[in-house]
């Protein structure tokens, strides 16, 4: 399903009933069922669609829907089953070739919310790369919702820092695993979310020069 039929309106429309169907449910079960679903039902191409859901739910004074969405999470790490997104493994392919190339042939890894949104700024996706305003802005809304509960806030951190010390096959490059570093290290220390966006924007290193060509998108 394409992003570009996803217009502001319909996408407030969107994560209003996938907040009323959140509230619904007290099952966490079945919350994580709704989530997974969405994330397929919307397709690989369109997971940046279903984290701009959680943002709007994130941005928005529904709490019982924010710790709805945590409840479930929290579920879905246990079990390793995170809501997932299709990203290019970055040692897969030569990406240097081109974006169109990258996407048809770099083999791709399933990744969460958090993984997916920071391999997607660190590092050559199949997707136009996102800039750092709207990087740490999303990531800063994301933590706020997990830390609706305090169970999450302590399994997504212990999660990042584990992923930071696995090569992945090649899912994440240096900088990107850098980051998730940064990310679980300031998010352990109970940092507010702005400032844990913030150290995984400028932890030593950085992220890598934009190659020529590139194109920089927001959320």
């Amino acid at each position: 399903m394409s992003t570009e039929i996803f217009t502001p309106t319909r996408l407030r429309e969107t994560a209003a009933r996938l907040a009323g169907a959140l509230r619904s449910e007290r099952n966490p079960e079945y919350r994580l069922a709704i989530l997974k679903r969405l994330a397929r039902r919307l397709g690989d191409g369109a997971y940046p669609v279903f984290l701009k859901l959680l943002v709007i739910i994130a941005e928005s004074d529904d709490d019982v829907a924010k710790t709805a969405v945590a409840d479930a999470l929290v579920l879905a790490l246990n079990r390793m089953d995170l809501p997932s997104g299709q990203i290019a493994s970055w040692g897969g392919s030569n990406l240097g070739s081109g974006e169109a190339e990258a996407g048809e042939s770099a083999p791709r890894r399933q990744l969460g919310p958090i993984e997916f949104l920071t391999a997607w700024y660190a590092q050559r996706t199949q997707l136009p790369q996102l800039d750092e305003k709207h990087y740490a802005q999303t990531l800063a809304l994301l933590i706020e919702l997990c830390n609706h509960s305090a169970e999450l806030r302590r399994l997504y951190p212990a999660k990042l820092d584990a992923d930071s010390r696995s090569e992945l096959e090649g899912a994440y490059t240096r900088v990107t695993r850098d980051a998730l570093a940064a990310i679980a290290k300031s998010w352990s220390a109970d940092s507010a979310p702005a400032d844990v966006a913030r150290t995984a924007t400028a932890h030593e290193g950085g992220m890598q020069a934009i190659p020529r060509g590139w194109i920089l998108r927001d959320l």
